[in-house]
């Protein structure tokens, strides 16, 4: 078997395994049943390579004759570039083979973990990091960089591009949070399908923005500090000048004021409305307010990150979320350029 990349090492393995299990947090994982894992083959139709997730379409026949069309989606495009899948491979027309998840929720509908093409090709798209073929298998690549890049890198102090850190992950079900009853019913009725945001390309706003697997970038702007973020493209400022404009409005970002103690940002934001605590169905109310402690360690190449929420109307306590960034020399933000899916 022909393996195209290898780890670069165990950290760098273990921060994109964990970034791109992470980014099923677009979706609820009940939705699919990993316990089979289910082979299709067909005629590739159709194909959707880009953010938030890909999707393709594969044609097939039934027993009868009669045409069954499956419907594919997998992780985005920000996670496959990072192992080496850039789709160039992918072409409607070609006869393939999937191996997925099936849907407990929408008929002909898998999450896909291996593509195979013509030429004996396997792209892993999905969690899985195990190849099930025999030839090429493109996916195995762990964040290998760009080395012009990697030798111009430069930072100063916070001011540089973090990529997340294997650790606690933000989103989980409701039932891990201290919500309220009120909060914990709402949850109930939600509907990933229907509801979620994420999925009609909606940036998300805090703090759940936060506890995406992205890289993020801060950027010094004299009295604002710019916090770029490769998910959605999105963009926060932290104010070191005061305290917020009497009157501003609110918005999905709210508004951040930040001060420096010794080596580490200390960030309050308030004025969010942003509706959504997390991206499974726990709702906030405009009253949360959000409190940040970004920590520089390590020579610099380690952000520590506290995140401490308070909101009366959902949450039973403040509810303290801990992550952690390290500087890998070489990593951009990247366009996300999320589109709707027809």
């Amino acid at each position: 078997m022909k393996l195209i990349g290898a780890l670069e090492n165990l950290l760098a393995g273990a921060l994109f395994a964990a970034l791109s299990g992470a980014v099923l947090a677009h979706h609820t994982n009940i939705e699919y049943d990993r316990s089979t894992l289910h082979e299709i083959e067909g005629e590739l139709i159709s194909v959707r390579w880009r953010n938030p997730h890909i999707a393709f379409e594969v044609a097939t026949t039934d027993e009868d004759g009669n045409e069954v069309v499956w419907d594919f989606e997998a992780l985005a495009v920000s996670a496959l570039n990072r192992r080496g899948v850039t789709g160039e491979q992918v072409r409607v027309g070609d006869r393939v083979r999937v191996a997925g998840f099936a849907s407990s929720r929408r008929a002909q509908h898998m999450h896909a973990e291996h593509l195979f093409l013509p030429g004996d090709i396997e792209l892993l798209v999905g969690f899985s990091r195990d190849s099930r073929g025999s030839g090429t298998v493109l996916g195995l690549e762990s964040g290998v960089l760009d080395p012009a890049r990697v030798a111009a890198a430069e930072g100063d102090g916070i001011f540089r591009v973090w990529s997340r850190d294997v650790g606690p992950w933000y989103f989980q079900a409701p039932s891990e949070y201290p919500v309220t009853a009120e909060a914990a019913a709402a949850a109930a009725d939600w509907n990933d399908l229907e509801d979620n945001p994420i999925l009609r390309c909606e940036p998300p706003g805090m703090p759940p923005l936060m506890g995406n697997p992205y890289p993020m970038e801060f950027v010094d702007h004299g009295n604002v500090i710019e916090l770029r973020f490769e998910e959605f493209d999105a963009v926060r400022e932290i104010h070191l000048d005061g305290d917020m404009p009497a009157g501003h409005p609110a918005s999905p970002m709210g508004y951040s004021t930040g001060r420096w103690e010794d080596d580490t940002l200390v960030v309050s934001t308030t004025r969010i409305n942003w509706p959504h605590f997390n991206r499974f169905g726990i709702r906030q109310t405009e009253a949360v307010e959000v409190r940040e402690r970004f920590q520089l360690t390590g020579g610099d190449e380690t952000l520590l990150y506290e995140l401490t929420v308070t909101d009366p109307g959902t949450l039973t306590e403040p509810y303290v979320w801990n992550g952690r960034w390290i500087w890998r020399p070489g990593e951009v933000v990247d366009r996300y350029d999320c589109t709707l899916e027809g």
